[in-house]
């Protein structure tokens, strides 16, 4: 899909361009100057609440279209969110009109939006769910076992809270309970898991 996907934008003219770590793409309130399609790096989609915590609502991979651009430029509507990379990326910035007709005329555009579309809905669905019926321990738990590579995840007790959907005061102090009985080991930056098995049960706890 990414190599067809490429290949379908480089025939258009598109040339793909670098964002850099840190660089919001799209504001709430704002108007899309496009849909973003990913070629390399990783971008966030997050509200904000009232308090000034950031909510993540999905993070879009290599081979994927932002949807809610997608879906405000069919509509007319404000952008509903933030968008920001999160890491050094390479995008495609595909203009409304040919977004649009894209989405009419092309089927692989067609079945890409098709597909970020369930995998984000579910995803954000399983969050809501989550958020009502698991303690943030539970939701820890299952975070650290998903998103550890190589046994460790790089991420301050901050962006761990937002995407866990809580705050660094509670999150922090569960990682030290965590770390306590010797399911974590902690150190500045960083989240080494050293019992999985223990961990797992954690995740599958119930109040």
């Amino acid at each position: 899909m990414k190599v067809e996907g490429r290949k379908s934008l480089l025939e258009l003219g598109l040339i793909p361009h670098k964002v850099k770590k840190g660089v919001l793409l799209f504001s709430e309130g704002s108007y899309c100057t496009g849909v973003p399609y990913l070629e390399r790096g990783s971008l966030r989609v997050f509200l904000i609440s009232d308090s000034g915590r950031e909510i993540n609502l999905y993070d879009l991979m290599p081979g994927q279209m932002c949807i809610i651009a997608m879906l405000t430029l069919y509509a007319g509507t404000e952008y509903p969110a933030y968008t920001r990379a999160e890491e050094d990326s390479l995008i495609y910035m595909i203009p409304p009109d040919i977004a649009i007709s894209l989405f009419e005329e092309n089927r692989w555009w067609r079945s890409l939006f098709m597909k970020v579309l369930s995998k984000n809905l579910l995803s954000v669905l399983g969050k809501i769910n989550s958020y009502i019926s698991e303690r943030v321990e539970e939701r820890l738990a299952k975070y650290l076992l998903m998103y550890a590579k190589e046994g460790f995840i790089q991420k301050t007790h901050e962006e761990i809270a937002r995407d866990v959907g809580s705050v660094r005061v509670v999150v922090s102090r569960t990682l030290k309970d965590l770390e306590r009985e010797g399911l974590i080991g902690l150190c500045r930056g960083k989240v080494f898991i050293k019992d999985v098995e223990g961990l797992r049960r954690r995740a599958e706890a119930r109040s």
